[in-house]
This record gives structure tokens, C-alpha cells and sequence, in this order.
């Protein structure tokens, strides 16, 4: 039987168009499976049940978080941003109405710092009648609470807490805050300013207390820097012979004797006709028709009547427990008294 030559079996080539198919295919499959492996069975039905999706594009508005704190509004106990909560191109009357209407919402929301912060600019834009009395009333109820009372609120700028040291005197850590240590004595509810004990944990009112006369209104406004605190009654000069302008704060007495500037008797201390009372804060001029004068000054009075008129020889009269709170707050060289018509 006759043999047919055999020959080597020949492969067969593929085409490049073939090859390039099977490429294509191959990366396709790949994509999906991975695809596939990432992707949870939960997350794959439901985007398949949802079909098609939109094409999201970078040009949508932005959407705040809740959480995110809106210009001009603090978080709760911080500082207000005073400067982005109120438009600075309205009138100052303007400004006043939004601060007021922002310190009432921080009193809702029993945020007393903040309140005070918005209530205090509100008062010195200029708020107008009726609003004028109430916010007064209200800065001086947060004062009560945040500055003068034994208890501290937290982010307040005005005081701090401090741990007595061995070999400290309670007159010593009042005059580095330039407050007196009878009020640092009395909102620490400390009997006796002598006697204090290291590791005690205090109050401490970062000061000084300046104090602003309005002569119209026969009324003196305390602040603490610029916080607005306190507003009493006062009598002043006849004929408006108490002079206008800026004093500082010299020497304080107690139980004062009275030397007549005109001549006269002199009044002893505790003399139940010392006209000066138990108080006197001296008055030093440094500007306006002040300057220069020293003969001046704030003191109690055994004439209740005369407040809020003009009878005196220019000195300022006071209440006589509205000039002993007064007497505790401002201190000498430091605070200043400023005298307006």
C-alpha cells in the first residue's frame, strides 16, 4: 500500500482586525468583572431598578451643612462676629435694630455672653425709645449674672478663674486685673480681703471700670472696657458748674472729712452733717473744660432729694448705696469719668 508523504501540521494565523476584536472583548470582561467584585449585590439591584442615572454637573448651589455656623452667628458661648452680622451700610439706627433683635434670640437660647456682646454695641450705635430702657435693664440683669456674681460662663472675655498661690494677698491679684479687691472680696463672697487661702479658686474680673455722666439725664453709666454694667441717678453743680470732659480717677476715701472749697466749718468723718457722706471719689481733669481741675470729685450725700438735680457746687452726688457700688469699681489712675452735656 503506497504511503503519502506527510508533511508538518501548519498553524493557523489569526488576522490583525481578529486580534484586535479578541482585545477589546478581553478588557471589556475585565471591567465588568471588576466592576462586579466592588460593588455590593444591594448596591447593583438598586441601580439597575433605578435605570438610568442623570449626569451630575459642578454647577448646583451649595448646601451648608446644618452643623455649619452662619456668617455673624455664633456658635453657643463663643464671641459674636459683630462685623458680619449687621449691614455696615445702614444707619447706625439700623445696626442697633439688628444686634437687639440678635441678643434677644441669644437670651432664648440662654446665652448670656452672647446676648450681652450684641445688647452692649447695640447700646452704643444708639438705640431710641422705648427699646433704650429694656436693653439697659437687660445688660444690667446679664451683668448681675456673668460679672458680678460668684459663677463664670464659659468663652466670657471679662473673667477668668484663678488658683490662689502660696504668698499671694488678694490686693495684689486685683491690682494686676485693675479691679479693686473689695469687689474681687465680694462677688467671691470672701469676708475678709486680709485673709486668703493658697489653692483657693477665685473670680477674677479683668478690668478697669470706666464710668460716663450724661448731664441731661442726671445719670452715670458703668462699663466694663466697653460692656455697658451699671446706670444710676446723679445730682450735679447749679448752673451746670460741673465741668464737661474727661477725669481720671485719683484718690478714694472712706468716711471722708468735708473742707469747705469756699471756707467754712469743717465737717468731721461719720458726722451726721458731712455732706460728702461716707464716700468720696477724687476727680482729676485731663481734657474738654476738665483739664486742670482737681477740686472735684463723686461722693454720697445727706440730701436724697437733690438727686437728679442741679443744687451742688459741681461735684457729683449719688445715692449713698449707689456711690459705695460705684466705689468698688473704679480704681485709682486707672478708670476715667467722662462728663458729657
Amino acid at each position: 500500500m503506497a504511503r503519502y508523504p506527510t508533511y508538518p501540521r501548519r498553524r493557523r494565523r489569526w488576522s490583525r482586525p481578529g486580534l484586535l476584536l479578541l482585545a477589546a472583548v478581553s478588557l471589556a470582561v475585565g471591567v465588568w468583572w471588576t466592576f462586579l467584585r466592588e460593588e455590593s449585590p444591594a448596591s447593583v439591584e438598586g441601580r439597575l431598578a433605578l435605570g438610568p442615572q442623570p449626569v451630575l454637573t459642578t454647577n448646583r448651589p451649595e448646601i451648608v451643612p446644618e452643623s455649619t455656623p452662619r456668617p455673624g452667628v455664633s456658635e453657643k458661648g463663643e464671641t459674636p462676629d459683630l462685623a458680619t452680622l449687621v449691614d455696615s451700610t445702614g444707619s447706625g439706627v439700623q445696626r442697633a435694630e439688628s444686634l437687639v433683635a440678635a441678643g434677644k434670640q441669644a437670651l432664648e437660647r440662654g446665652e448670656l455672653v452672647v446676648a450681652r456682646t450684641y445688647l452692649s454695641e447695640a447700646l452704643r450705635l444708639g438705640v431710641e425709645d422705648p427699646e433704650l430702657s429694656l436693653v439697659r435693664a437687660e445688660l444690667i440683669r446679664i451683668g448681675n449674672e456673668t460679672i458680678f456674681s460668684p459663677r463664670t460662663f464659659e468663652n466670657d472675655p471679662l473673667v477668668s478663674r484663678y488658683v490662689i498661690q502660696p504668698g499671694d494677698v488678694l490686693g495684689k491679684i486685683a491690682k494686676a486685673n485693675e479691679v479693686s479687691p473689695d469687689l474681687l472680696a465680694t462677688i467671691n463672697n470672701i469676708p475678709d480681703v486680709n485673709r486668703i487661702r493658697a489653692g483657693q479658686t477665685i473670680k477674677i474680673i479683668t478690668g478697669p471700670f470706666h464710668a460716663v455722666v450724661h448731664k441731661r439725664s442726671y445719670t452715670i453709666d458703668v462699663y466694663l472696657g466697653s460692656t455697658f454694667v451699671k446706670h444710676f441717678k446723679v445730682g450735679l453743680g447749679v448752673d451746670g458748674s460741673t465741668p464737661t470732659g474727661e477725669w481720671c480717677v485719683g484718690t478714694k476715701l472712706m468716711n471722708p472729712t468735708y473742707y469747705p472749697p469756699r471756707g467754712g466749718r469743717i465737717v468731721a468723718a461719720d458726722d451726721p452733717e458731712n455732706p460728702l457722706a461716707e464716700r468720696w471719689i477724687s476727680l482729676v481733669g485731663v481734657s474738654g473744660e476738665a483739664a486742670g481741675q482737681h477740686r472735684y470729685g463723686i461722693h454720697g450725700t445727706i440730701e436724697p432729694e437733690s438727686i437728679g438735680q442741679s443744687v451742688s457746687l459741681g461735684c457729683i452726688r449719688m445715692y449713698n448705696e449707689d456711690v459705695e457700688a460705684l466705689y468698688t469699681y473704679l480704681i485709682e489712675k486707672h478708670s476715667t469719668v467722662t462728663v458729657l452735656d
